[in-house]
């Protein structure tokens, strides 16, 4: 059974919420770049960071309020506004952004930090399966991807654009694929809010996510994509399809994967702690080899297409 790609309406839907949480989202992120500016709040350079400037942080915090802003503000069905996917992943993503923010501020030990990133994955992976009626297996296998985005979210977020450039087509793919509004208009609140913040991002970045943002964007996206395969699985009546949870959302998540991969692939045979920070990742190889920042993130994208691409070939029957 080849499943069918988002309705005319519910592709409105997304272009509404979108729009709604960049409009909010541009001068959210700009009141935060204000106040971490007036409070202090740098991202000072580091031997194990690429910029060599302060730059504002907690530009995550406008993210998450844009996104918040857009999911309560508009719509999420034709119908009605209905929030239950919303406070399903709310405290999860919460306990993502309070960790990163005094991650932030503090500078939370590394295994401590992912203490924590586990209960909020595991808490997102309960609080959807409970909403939507899936087993525990299935709550086991979103809480997993929640912890892989959180974390690899986290990683890209590394060089000026890089992240918002990678996650902006992994969310429009997830709203590609799925048959529910209430997914869409999450996703499409999530592109939206990472579209404004590009905006301020891009090179030269004027503020950065910081892990109080990239830790909750992650789950966010680690815990749908996941949800949208597994749901996708169980609607193939007449053939299923065992390995969308496991395959769809890397192909969505395309360049986080690659990246992370790679990261922790060549750190483990240098016999270094992949979750220790450094200036060893593609980003950083590619602008050490001469590329400029554009070049890179014109291949992040071209890399999140080739995700988004893969999906509609292998789920939606392009070509």
């Amino acid at each position: 059974m080849q499943v069918e790609p988002t309705t005319v309406s519910m592709q409105s839907f997304l272009l509404v919420h979108a729009a709604c949480a960049l409009i909010a989202g541009v001068p959210a992120v700009a009141i935060v770049r204000r106040v971490a500016l007036a409070n202090g709040w740098m991202a000072k350079p580091r031997e194990d960071r690429w910029h060599r400037e302060p730059v504002a942080l907690h530009g995550g915090v406008g993210v998450l309020v844009a996104l918040l802003v857009a999911c309560v503000l508009v719509p999420s069905t034709p119908s009605a506004l209905d929030l239950s996917l919303v406070a399903a992943v709310l405290p999860g993503v919460l306990v993502l952004a309070i960790t990163g923010l005094v991650d932030d501020l503090r500078h939370l030990k590394p295994w401590s930090k992912l203490v924590w990133q586990v209960l909020g994955a595991a808490a997102v992976g309960w609080a959807i399966a409970g909403a939507r009626g899936l087993s525990g297996v299935d709550a086991a296998v979103i809480a997993a991807w929640s912890l892989v985005f959180c974390n690899s979210v986290n990683m890209l977020d590394n060089m000026d654009g890089a992240c918002a450039t990678a996650a902006i087509p992994g969310f429009v793919g997830i709203a590609l694929v799925t048959s529910d509004p209430r997914v869409a208009s999450i996703v499409g609140a999530a592109a939206g809010a990472m579209a404004a913040f590009w905006i301020w991002n891009r090179p030269r970045a004027r503020i950065f996510l910081g892990d109080a943002g990239a830790l909750p964007i992650g789950v966010l996206f680690g815990a749908l994509s996941a949800l949208v395969a597994i749901e996708l699985d169980r609607g193939q009546c007449e053939q299923r399809r065992p390995w969308l949870p496991w395959v769809l959302p890397v192909m969505l998540g395309l360049p986080f994967v690659v990246d992370t991969g790679f990261v922790c692939l060549t750190r483990a045979a240098r016999g270094q702690n992949p979750m220790i920070g450094g200036t060893d990742h593609l980003t950083h190889r590619a602008l050490r080899k001469g590329w400029s920042p554009w070049r890179v993130l014109a291949v992040i994208a071209a890399l999140g297409v080739v995700g988004v691409m893969l999906v509609g070939v292998a789920v939606l029957g392009w070509g």
